[in-house]
């Protein structure tokens, strides 16, 4: 069986994604699987693999990155709805996951999909640890490198966070959520300094548009907008 997910077939694939976290739910259950109460509460209130901010970031990349030219590392996957739909939809994607219940989780989505389309499983792959120091001495940092961070806000350092920022002048281009980005940042005021830090490295901020409320998504990138 082939697939090709675009935005017009999303709906095939979250299905698809949802029955496997269902399994993963009532085989394991909350803690152990690794889905615990955020995936939980997608399952039993949203009935949805992917979340909001899953799909208008799914239908960003693709109006705006090449599959075959440019490729995605995803750090902070949780267990790789989006990632999974990237592989899906022809990117190659490294997906980077530090807590390993919910690596765990993502390999066995991962599994799950390449059962019924072995082709993903050469586009997509996983590493457990910590960005960017598991992309050390990896191809993965490279001018044709889409670097996305979702859910990363597990309280990084300083220096870390200063760490992550530096690589990305070595990439392409980055999405990001202000709000998530290595800490919790609820307030405006605490978004607009990590923006201007990054503006600070000679890079760009733009405002993803369309997101949902509690998302505040930016695309960063070298010189100005376009």
């Amino acid at each position: 069986m082939s697939l090709a997910v675009g935005s017009d077939n999303l709906a095939f694939l979250d299905g698809y994604l949802f029955r496997v976290m269902v399994d993963l739910l009532k085989s394991e259950g909350v803690e152990p699987s690794g889905l615990y109460d955020y995936y939980r509460m997608r399952i039993e209130q949203d009935g949805n693999a992917l979340s909001a901010y899953d799909r208008v970031l799914f239908d960003y990349a693709l109006a705006n990155f090449d599959q075959q030219s440019r490729r995605v590392v995803h750090a902070g996957i949780g267990i790789g709805t989006l990632t999974s739909a990237l592989a899906m939809a022809g990117y190659t994607v490294a997906g980077i996951e530090r807590e390993n219940h919910r690596f765990r989780a993502a390999s066995r989505v991962r599994e799950a999909l390449a059962e019924a389309w072995p082709d993903m499983a050469d586009r997509y792959i996983l590493m457990g640890g910590e960005f960017p120091s598991v992309l050390a001495e990896t191809p993965w940092i490279a001018p044709e490198t889409v670097l996305v961070f979702t859910n990363c806000g597990a309280g990084w350092s300083d220096e870390l966070t200063a760490d992550a920022i530096a690589s990305f002048r070595a990439c392409g281009d980055v999405v990001l959520d202000a709000r998530l980005f290595g800490n919790v940042r609820d307030l405006p005021a605490e978004r607009q300094i990590l923006l201007e830090r990054i503006e600070a490295q000679g890079l760009t901020v733009t405002a993803i548009a369309g997101m949902p409320p509690d998302a505040f998504y930016y695309h960063v990138r070298h010189g100005a907008p376009r």
